[in-house]
């Protein structure tokens, strides 16, 4: 069994993953698969196949109770913004080069350098990228007899269905994806699984897991779940064991220099024994810590801490790591998309390709010949290969508006 694996799930139907209760008649939901979420609903498979005895067994308890890692499943767009980032406090204007600061690179900036912007900028609050597709729907509570309860009228929200989203499992997790020794084809996710949460899975053993960044000597973690993390006396700490980092890194020590957090609270409930777990103190995804190594770390040890995540419970989910690249404003394209004017065939295809980016399922395959064509000069295929590295879509609509402009 390999050590890590690639996870990509397609929604074929709406999915929610519950949030904390609210006083109203709302119930909002995550806006991705968290991974205790992804651990239960493949759980349940197993239990499935090999009997509801099975959740006693060695084997069970050292794949879904063991050191493993299950981490969260994301949409492109709904990974958080690092709390290390200072982003403008108002719209950017279609003007603005750069759209975030990253204080854990040594960017330092208080307002938008921009003369047309010069928005005040502010610490991110862990918000996701953008947009995530969502559907609400009304429902009403039934008695037994099919009648409508009175005052039982709620809203819910959920992922929209077609959407891919994708995530890292690691360890003796990992065999809980071939609970018949093939890997698992669909799963039931979120709740009220006999009525929506159906997903096709895909399971990648080959992928190649991005590092954890590297500057230097200096490593940056950046939280994609909630961490759990303790100091020496069990206390909740706002920062990651510096032993387990070396140990990971394989470093001889480490030293965390900076840390961008906030605290929240995390609970929920274990379906296995029907009880709700403690609810314990933790740093909110985005957080993001900077770290001194006494030497650089190997390529091998930061791909697997890649996927490995730091902290506590990280078989529940916590503390999943990612990369982040600041996204570049509109400006940063608006060049390469007003040569592409004077191609509509180009541009039709690119507005072909809109909702492939909402779906974050964009087959770029399609502009291969465009980019081997005679027909069209250096500028063109550097312009084609531009935006096709633009992945957030708001952005992607706002070069496609601009492109369309005085065609």
């Amino acid at each position: 069994m390999t050590q890590h694996a690639l996870v990509t799930v397609r929604l074929e139907e709406p999915m929610v993953a519950g949030k904390n209760p609210r006083a109203d008649s709302r119930q909002d939901s995550h806006n991705h698969v968290p991974g205790s979420v992804l651990r239960g609903a493949l759980a349940a498979v197993w239990l499935r196949e090999h009997g509801t005895e099975a959740n006693t067994s060695p084997e069970f308890e050292r794949v879904f109770e063991g050191e493993g890692s299950f981490g969260p499943l994301h949409y492109a767009s709904s990974k958080p913004v690092p709390l290390s980032m200072l982003t403008h406090k108002y719209e950017p204007t279609d003007e603005c080069h750069t759209l975030w600061w990253d204080q854990a690179r040594g960017e330092k900036a208080s307002h938008c350098p921009n003369d047309r912007c010069g928005s005040q900028l502010e610490e991110s609050k862990g918000q996701p990228y953008g947009k995530v597709p969502s559907v609400d729907r009304t429902m009403v509570a039934l008695s037994t007899d099919g009648v409508a309860l009175d005052g039982s009228l709620y809203s819910q929200r959920a992922v929209q269905d077609g959407l891919l989203l994708r995530g890292w499992v690691y360890g003796d997790a990992v065999r809980a994806l071939y609970p018949e020794g093939t890997a698992i084809e669909s799963l039931l996710l979120g709740s009220r699984r006999s009525l929506r949460g159906e997903a096709t899975v895909e399971v990648d053993t080959e992928a190649f897991p991005e590092p954890v960044e590297l500057y230097g000597e200096e490593v940056v973690l950046r939280l994609a779940s909630p961490g759990a993390f303790v100091d020496e006396f069990g206390m909740p700490s706002a920062t990651p064991d510096p032993d387990e980092l070396s140990e990971q890194l394989d470093v001889s020590e480490v030293e965390i220099t900076g840390s961008w957090t906030r605290w929240e609270e995390a609970g929920g409930w274990h379906a296995a024994s029907g009880l709700p777990k403690p609810v314990e103190r933790v740093v909110a995804a985005g957080s993001t810590y900077r770290v001194r190594c006494a030497e650089p770390p190997t390529d091998t040890a930061r791909r697997r801490l890649m996927t490995r995540g730091i902290g506590l419970r990280r078989r529940e989910g916590f503390g999943a790591l990612y990369r982040c690249e600041p996204p570049w404003g509109i400006s940063s394209f608006t060049g390469h998309a007003a040569a592409l004017r004077a191609h509509p065939e180009l541009v039709s295809r690119f507005q072909a390709r809109l909702e492939e980016i909402r779906l974050d399922n964009a087959d770029d395959s399609q502009f291969d010949d465009a980019l081997r064509s005679t027909e069209y000069d250096d500028r063109i295929h550097q312009a084609i290969q531009a935006v096709l590295t633009v992945k957030d879509a708001e952005i992607y609509e706002q070069i496609l508006r601009y492109m369309e402009q005085n065609r």
